[in-house]
């Protein structure tokens, strides 16, 4: 009965924020060591962008660095093969974030991200 409640949860909800496209040009850090990755789109509740690599090289991974916006914390929720892309060991993967607890100034500095690079 709890995975069936479970189930209808998981369907029933819907997204707290609107998650936008941004451009294909945008490009964020990922802290610890700096790795360069394609954001694919943004909502003030989380982000999902293209890495190369194995999940165990995004383990470290903790936070995004933004334009105006350092160590932006996240909990990684998917981390999938991006469709359309070769298929190796060390292939290109879609990860969706959710971000941790944002204050007031940093939710205002994540929506001017957000409206500057939209698509």
């Amino acid at each position: 009965m709890a995975s069936i409640l479970n189930t209808f949860k998981k369907f029933s909800k819907r997204r707290k924020y609107i998650r936008y496209n941004v451009r294909n040009d945008t490009f964020v850090n990922l802290v610890p060591g700096k790795q360069k990755v394609q954001m694919v789109d943004i909502s003030l509740g989380g982000a999902a962008f293209i890495y190369n690599g194995r999940p165990e090289d995004l383990n470290a991974s903790e936070a995004l660095n933004l334009p105006n916006l350092q160590r932006l914390h996240f909990d990684t929720v998917s981390d999938i093969s991006a469709p359309g892309y070769a298929q190796s060991p060390d292939d290109f993967r879609r990860c969706g974030v959710k971000f941790k607890w944002i204050g007031a100034t940093d939710k205002a500095e994540l929506s001017r991200f957000i409206e500057e690079f939209r698509n």
